[in-house]
């Protein structure tokens, strides 16, 4: 009997021990008892930490096409407008004009087999005209439109082929042919600039300007 009662005192003494240690670092099991299952209910074994969902990006916003202005004496600024174009009538009927300050005309489909002036010219969305109907040759258009990179781009390799000089300018791509007026000892200069998918044509005789590609580049990206 008194061995029994001293094994009974010694098991109840190691149990109460383990739960000491178990509220304070942990106990493990002693023979023939079951490791606690972390993740059965009642368990008191930290749980692993969930992973979070990963964050779906903001959709990003394809920019749209630059807005062309819409009426000729917005091309640029007004201070630059004054200086370049002066009183000079605009769009006059004389020469095909409208007789408004509205150059907003609509683009055409390029005729087969067409030349690289012909394809840009098709483009036009804007045809301004400065001419006075008493000067015989002195004058300066401005169109611009919108054309597509991939049509734009193998036009100007053309007119660089056709005797244009072709430059990068104001983050854009320049052609320009000078060429002496037959009747006058003046020369009239075209350019055709293009950047993203914007085309601007300017045609000037006995007109000079100052940096006029510019001024329109800042009127339209700022």
């Amino acid at each position: 009997m008194r061995g029994t009662t001293a094994k009974r005192t010694a098991t109840i003494t190691g149990a109460t021990a383990c739960l000491v240690l178990a509220l304070t670092a942990g106990c493990s099991s002693g023979p023939g008892e079951a490791t606690p299952d972390p993740s059965s209910p009642g368990s008191s074994a930290p749980s692993s930490p969930t992973p979070s969902g990963t964050a779906t990006p903001a959709p990003t916003e394809t920019p749209g096409p630059i807005a062309l202005p819409t009426d000729c004496t917005d091309v640029v600024d007004q201070a630059t407008y004054a200086a370049t174009f002066g009183d000079s009538p605009l769009n006059p009927v004389e020469f095909g004009g409208s007789g408004t300050t509205s150059g907003v005309v609509t683009p055409t489909e390029p005729p087969a087999g067409a030349s690289a002036v012909q394809i840009v010219r098709a483009a036009n969305e804007l045809s301004c005209l400065w001419r006075d109907p008493r000067a015989d040759i002195s004058g300066i258009g401005v169109d611009m439109g919108h054309l597509d990179p991939a049509v734009s781009g193998p036009a100007f390799d053309s007119l660089a082929s056709a005797g244009f000089t072709c430059t990068t300018v104001h983050e854009g791509r320049s052609c320009q042919l000078v060429t002496p007026e037959q009747q006058y000892p003046v020369d009239r200069t075209q350019t055709f600039w293009v950047r993203d998918d914007v085309v601007v044509t300017v045609d000037q005789t006995n007109v000079p300007t100052d940096d006029l590609i510019g001024s329109i580049a800042t009127r339209l990206w700022g």
